[in-house]
């Protein structure tokens, strides 16, 4: 008996262990909250008010083509330095898109702004599947980037996003990987699509928030959203971590362990 249950000790540390993944600056999975809206469950919070609130589905957010939009402040605002890098990643689903295409994701700062959008993911219908978009933020010269690939509805992406900032002006590069195939560095991956700042409004050197926003009813797409992290290391964001699989081989494991001693 006390054999078994140092193992089931050991099994409860590794579970614990494992579900703590790199050193992101912000990871949500939405795992712990209720079916239900979004707004108030965790962090999240409610950016204007509009009817039709995002929605938790089995422990992913939902949006639909219009509605309310919500954000998640991080701990404290993350600074980036020219010379350095900022990720963010998530798992993306899309079950519907539009021609006109429009964006579900992006940062801010401060956390809680109606304006002050950075780093937008989009995605439109094309050919039997959808697209990837991207624009650096809104303002005069503002243009969106598309991915040239297409990709399938109903499938789980993992989607990357990079932005390195370059000293100086205006010219800070984005990079959006999908499904990275090296999680460890970014260099070593091939790019969806890449994307130079377009505004004329400057950039900005911190980031406070993460938002979801549920677009408009003529062009925005029907996504699921899950596993977002943000940090400033690429390995931190480019694969999901799957500590539920973990554990249940190990529960597994012991399982089998006291059935043998059983008999």
């Amino acid at each position: 008996m006390k054999i078994k249950n140092c193992i089931w000790a050991g099994v409860g540390i590794l579970c614990v262990v494992s579900v703590s993944y790199g050193a992101a600056s912000f990871s949500e999975n939405y795992n712990s909250y209720s079916n239900g809206a979004l707004t108030n469950q965790g962090p999240w919070l409610q950016t204007a008010a509009a009817a039709g609130p995002i929605q938790v589905a089995n422990g992913r957010a939902q949006l639909a083509t219009s509605g309310q939009d919500a954000y998640a402040g991080f701990g404290s605002a993350i600074s980036n330095p020219d010379g350095t890098s900022f990720f963010y990643g998530l798992t993306l689903n899309v079950l519907t898109a539009q021609a006109t295409g429009d964006y579900f994701f992006h940062v801010s700062n401060p956390a809680g702004t109606t304006s002050l959008f950075y780093e937008r993911l989009f995605a439109r219908s094309s050919a039997g599947g959808f697209q990837l978009g991207f624009v650096d933020t809104s303002g005069t010269g503002s243009t969106t980037t598309w991915g040239s690939t297409v990709l399938s509805f109903t499938t789980d992406y993992r989607v990357v996003v990079a932005q390195n900032f370059v000293l100086g002006s205006t010219n800070d590069i984005f990079s959006i990987y999908v499904n990275p195939s090296d999680a460890s560095v970014e260099a070593n991956n091939t790019a969806y699509l890449t994307h130079t700042w377009t505004s004329v409004l400057a950039e900005t050197s911190t980031y406070a928030a993460v938002n979801l926003r549920q677009g408009s009813a003529g062009s925005a797409a029907g996504v699921f959203v899950d596993d977002i992290s943000v940090s400033k290391t690429f390995s931190d964001v480019a694969q999901t971590p799957e500590p539920a699989t973990i554990c249940l081989a190990l529960a597994g494991a012991v399982g089998l362990l006291a059935s043998r001693r059983r008999r």
